[in-house]
């Protein structure tokens, strides 16, 4: 007579249990790839890294005022706003703007061949290069909005200089008032430090986690985000 103890599954024996168990294991290994992900894309997202750039480029420019404006004082009357005069005309905000421009668009063309190489390995070298160039452009544009943000600071709170300088940027941001333009400009100074972090390499997590979120949906998405820079581009002036 066959003996079976109770309380034994027969039919499903031991691999009753297999499948839970690969779905564990399944499960860890997706948290661990999250984990990773996250943590690189917070590593190119240093946001302290991004407030002491912020802090030093800007305490540049405000140091550059004020020792251009004691400079002034020293001058005589037809000299008497030659350095300040100087530090306006080093960053020009139509300048920083064409910078701006030319990073967006670059980036357009960017995301396009980055994604495209995932599938045809030809690409890998553009796309490497046009990574390195849409990152120097934007850190550029970066640096000297950063600047000229501290020398905005400089005349508009302290009320140093004639005004000039505030009223052309105020111009590039239509006409907004002084304080909104020292609002804007950092603002803007920091999605481009963000943008250059993203596109520092084909293969960066940012790119890498952005491209799987995206899905099905990534050329919809593209061709959205596309067509508004191209908008905003054109229209601006």
């Amino acid at each position: 007579m066959l003996f079976c103890p109770p309380f034994i599954n027969i039919r499903g024996g031991q691999n009753s249990t297999a499948h839970p168990t690969r779905r564990n294991e399944h499960k860890n290994k997706k948290t661990t790839m999250d984990t990773t992900t996250k943590n690189a894309i917070n590593l190119a997202f240093d946001l302290t890294a991004l407030r002491l750039a912020i802090a030093a480029y800007a305490g540049l420019g405000l140091f550059a005022v004020l020792i251009a404006e004691g400079l002034d004082n020293q001058e005589p009357a037809p000299y008497a706003a030659y350095y300040v005069g100087a530090v306006n005309e080093a960053i020009s905000p139509k300048f920083w703007d064409l910078l701006s421009d030319t990073s967006l668009l670059l980036l357009c063309l960017s995301l396009l061949v980055v994604y495209l190489s995932r599938r045809i390995p030809v690409l890998a070298k553009p796309a490497q290069y046009l990574c390195l160039v849409n990152n120097r452009l934007f850190l550029l544009a970066f640096t000297l909005g950063a600047t000229a943000w501290g020398i905005l600071l400089a005349q508009i709170i302290l009320r140093l200089a004639d005004g000039a300088y505030p009223a052309a940027w105020s111009n590039l941001f239509f006409d907004a008032p002084g304080f909104l333009v020292l609002v804007f400009l950092p603002l803007l100074n920091s999605l481009w430090w963000c943008a250059a972090q993203t596109v520092s390499q084909p293969d960066s997590a940012a790119l890498q986690w952005l491209f799987e979120k995206l899905g099905k949906y990534t050329w919809p998405a593209y061709g959205v985000f596309t067509g508004l820079v191209v908008f905003l581009v054109v229209n601006q002036q």
